[in-house]
């Protein structure tokens, strides 16, 4: 049973509400090292907070599970704690809080010294790429002042061998403080040399407790590994990929209307079951992170018992909080030696979340023994690989890749889609380079840009580029099958060409091939840009039979298909209409009912005139001026409806000046 005791979360009804947060950074400092060096007493040293909160825990004398309190600095800052636990069986739990660590204390007894679990997570931290730690020496007042010295020396010639540096040793007793205020001073100056975790970027934390709160329902907590989470937002639990909404946040104890990277968060969700979260999951901006058993990684092996791994070696993966078991598969040659590293895939049992660059470990169970780790270079693999059948140039690109080949990779497997600048921006944390990168390659016609509702879509030039190639090659077979067309509808090419797209993207990336002249389009018709229709016996004889037909009438509108055509020539007349429409020559004005284009324009000019000077155009106004039937009437009031000339507000026998933008609500 878990003591009421909880850093990361207090009741959540009752805490005053913080004005704002000062910090500019946000850390997480932790502990490592062989269980009963004083990992858990040295943080009680530091904060007066004893991490074991288990009955457990307390009964056996021994870090069981991840212990998380915070150290209020002499200049107000905060930084966050995390407490690992130092036993063989318990090193996975030991990973899932070193991920989220900006320093590590590795803890060392003055009175055993360096000893195996010591070694286990030192190499631990190396392998997650954590470069700042140092060395709590503890128990000091156990040992002689020369034994002291003995153990610094010792400490300092395993580091350079393993790690060919040295970092900082502070010498310390829990019991009697001595070296407490000097590491407390020590970490006051950390917000100067050590960069923290980025407030840019997709928000992305890894779920390390789960429990519920009576009244207030499921709670996860976990260390915020970049980006932003805010009040009343919903996000995503990933693998399940399953919508959430924040209920309430917590940083340091105390409720905030919002938690940013590097800070120790709790969060309260609405309406979902503790049972469906669990330690290991991801909480995360919704539709960012796509699930895969498959991940394309780097990886170093580093293990005291100096064991290469195998192609198709069974392995524990580490990432993140989560662990899974997976395959190893060698993309070069049939196995790793101790102390090198090589390209391979791991091929899980269950579904994880990564991004390009994380982090984590290979583990045998079986052994108790961290074997290796790495990095993952491709998080989304798009197959199985076999080791001989592979090219790995691709991987070896990606890993050394600049931001413009990530880029290149991103859009790539988006397959031709657009992508909203935001969600570019979400994926890479950190962004500054990667927004350089952008506008320097949309200036370049490397990529593509259309603005929608004030937010930018982009795509890959070469992409575009493809598209435009297959609509071409689509109308010249369309135009040799239909040699009295303008163009294809725009809504077929949508269903053949750009189902996947949104449909406001699509009639945005349609303006842009309007404004571009990339394409002709008008009246949702698409046509190429110097097609030019056939113009033979047939279209002649239609066209002019139909303009003859309409110079007669005047403005007595005729049907388009009052005169006697043809069977041949019924099946080519609407495509020879729509050609005489689009030069203008004629207008629709309601179903089969068409005029000239001359005469349509006076009768514009007309109404006009009376909407300004009077408000509104009448029946009578036409039979006064052009002697217009109230058949035809209504038949002109229906165009200039439609195109906005006029409006409809309800009497057939008069229109109003169709409103302008300001004066509709």
């Amino acid at each position: 049973m878990e003591s009421t005791q909880n850093p990361d979360v207090q009741q959540l009804s009752n805490v005053e509400k913080p004005e704002g947060k000062k910090e500019s950074k946000h850390l997480i400092i932790g502990t490592a090292g062989h269980i009963d060096h004083g990992k858990t007493a040295l943080i009680k040293a530091l904060t007066g907070y004893d991490a074991d909160r288990l009955e457990e825990e307390k009964k056996r004398g021994m870090t069981i599970e991840l212990g998380f309190t915070s150290l209020s600095l002499p200049d107000g800052q905060k930084i966050g704690i995390v407490d690992t636990p130092g036993h063989e069986k318990f090193v996975k739990t030991m990973v899932a809080g070193a991920v989220g660590m900006d320093l590590v204390m590795v803890v060392i007894s003055a009175k055993e010294g360096i000893m195996p679990q010591t070694r286990e997570h030192l190499s631990i931290l190396s392998l997650l790429g954590i470069k700042n730690f140092i060395i709590c020496l503890t128990m000091i007042d156990l040992v002689s002042p020369e034994e002291v010295e003995q153990r610094k020396m010792e400490i300092t010639e395993y580091l350079e061998k393993q790690f060919s540096f040295t970092v900082p040793i502070f010498p310390l007793s829990s019991y009697t403080r001595e070296g407490i205020p000097a590491l407390t001073n020590y970490l006051s100056t950390l917000h100067e040399f050590i960069q923290g975790k980025p407030e840019q970027g997709i928000f992305r934390m890894f779920v390390d407790r789960v429990f519920s709160i009576a009244g207030a329902g499921t709670i996860l907590t976990g260390t915020a590994m970049s980006g932003r989470i805010e009040l009343k937002k919903e996000y995503a639990l990933y693998p399940k990929n399953l919508p959430v909404k924040v209920r309430n946040l917590q940083v340091h104890g105390k409720d905030s209307d919002f938690a940013v990277g590097g800070e120790r968060v709790a969060v309260n969700l609405s309406s979902i079951d503790k049972s469906l979260c669990q330690k290991g999951d991801v909480l995360a901006e919704k539709d960012l992170l796509y699930p895969s058993s498959l991940l394309d990684c780097r990886v170093q092996v580093d293990n005291a018992l100096e064991q290469s791994i195998k192609n198709n070696r069974k392995l524990e993966l580490l990432l993140g909080t989560r662990h899974v078991l997976c395959k190893l598969v060698c993309l070069e040659g049939e196995e790793i030696p101790n102390k090198s590293s090589a390209l391979v895939q791991l091929q899980c049992e269950e579904p994880v979340v990564a991004l390009s660059g994380d982090r984590f470990i290979l583990r045998d169970e079986s052994q108790k023994l961290s074997i290796g780790g790495g990095k993952v270079i491709d998080p989304l693999p798009r197959g199985r690989h076999r080791r001989g059948r592979f090219q790995t140039e691709r991987l070896r690109s990606l890993e050394d890749a600049d931001e413009g080949s990530l880029l290149q990779n991103f859009f790539h497997k988006k397959k031709g889609i657009f992508l909203a600048l935001s969600a570019i921006r979400k994926a890479f944390p950190g962004y500054g380079n990667i927004e350089n990168t952008l506008r320097d390659k949309e200036e370049k016609g490397e990529l593509i840009s259309i603005l929608l509702q004030g937010e930018k879509y982009l795509i890959p030039g070469e992409d575009l580029e493809e598209k435009e190639k297959q609509i071409q090659y689509y109308m010249k077979d369309f135009y040799q099958r239909n040699p009295y067309k303008i163009g294809e509808k725009t809504s077929v090419l949508y269903s053949r060409f750009f189902s996947s797209y949104n449909r406001n993207i699509y009639k945005a990336l349609l303006e842009y091939w309007r404004e571009k002249e990339i394409f002709r389009i008008s009246h949702d018709i698409l046509a190429i840009k110097d097609y030019k229709m056939k113009k033979d016996e047939k279209y002649t004889k239609i066209a002019n039979t139909l303009i003859t037909l309409m110079q007669k009438a005047k403005f007595s509108f005729p049907k388009i298909t009052e005169p006697l055509w043809s069977k041949e020539e019924e099946k080519i007349l609407l495509d020879i209409v729509a050609c005489l429409e689009e030069k203008g020559t004629l207008v629709q004005l309601e179903g089969e009912y068409y005029t000239l284009g001359n005469l349509f324009s006076k009768l514009k000019e007309f109404t006009l005139e009376k909407l300004q000077s009077k408000g509104e155009i009448t029946v009578e106004d036409l039979r006064e001026e052009f002697s217009l039937s109230r058949k035809n009437s209504k038949l002109f009031f229906k165009a200039c409806d439609r195109l906005h000339i006029t409006k409809d507000n309800g009497f057939e026998s008069a229109r109003k000046p169709y409103p302008k933008l300001d004066e509709t609500e």
